[in-house]
């Protein structure tokens, strides 16, 4: 288990420090190279007057089950989110030289404009369920050698804590967050709601590889 507070080299995984006020301030972008946070990567990419595009959609999609941020360098590098299960791409969003948010749609070939973040939210309320079973696609493959596959994969989860609750969502995989009165309790939530999300047998739960990072606030629950 991850508790992202201060840096330690011989943890794997994201380090966050300092109090965070906003989601946006709390994206982990995956890199090869050092640790920009989320926004100060953008305005390196994208100049310092897009901070606010890139914030509004970090609030929006930090957290939301099934979207990641990342880094991509084909052909050049570019900043970009994504929704899918365990690193697929079924909707893409990234920067556009113009106002509002384009996502582009992998199963209609297509690209849409939103010209506020809100349309876009709405949008995405509307058509996230089109992938619900995107992961029991993927379950040959999961199952492969009695689950051995699943059980390697390794999964990301973060949690926060807020109004004596802890609330846990898994990065890459379109699973709904699960909530409870104990750290323990989300984990093993979450281990099961994995395991659902590829149909695996509920004995597989136990067995999965989870890497458990805390936010400001959980991390302070935690120590308290």
């Amino acid at each position: 288990m991850i508790a992202e507070t201060q840096p330690n080299p011989h943890l794997n995984g994201a380090i966050m420090t300092g109090p965070q006020s906003d989601p946006s301030s709390l994206v982990k972008v995956e890199l090869n190279f050092g640790e920009p946070t989320y926004l100060r990567l953008a305005a390196r990419l994208y100049g310092e007057d897009t901070e606010e595009w890139w914030k509004d959609l970090g609030d929006l999609l930090y957290g939301r089950p099934g979207w990641y941020c990342e880094i991509t360098s084909t052909p050049e590098m570019e900043l970009i989110w994504s929704y899918g299960a365990v690193g697929s791409s079924l909707f893409n969003i990234s920067y556009e030289d113009e106002p509002g948010y384009a996502l582009f749609d992998w199963e209609a070939d297509s690209t849409r404009k939103f010209q506020t973040v809100d349309e876009l939210r709405k949008w995405l309320d509307e058509n996230e369920w089109r992938h619900a079973d995107h992961t029991l696609k993927l379950r040959d493959l999961a199952s492969s050698s009695d689950w051995a596959v699943l059980k390697a994969v390794g999964f990301d989860i973060d949690v926060t804590f807020d109004d004596d609750r802890w609330i846990g969502t898994v990065r890459k995989l379109p699973v709904t967050m699960s909530a409870g009165m104990s750290l323990a309790d989300v984990v093993s939530q979450m281990r099961e709601g994995i395991a659902q999300a590829f149909d695996a047998p509920a004995s597989v739960a136990k067995d999965l590889q989870v890497r458990v990072h805390l936010d400001p606030a959980s991390a302070a629950a935690l120590t308290s």
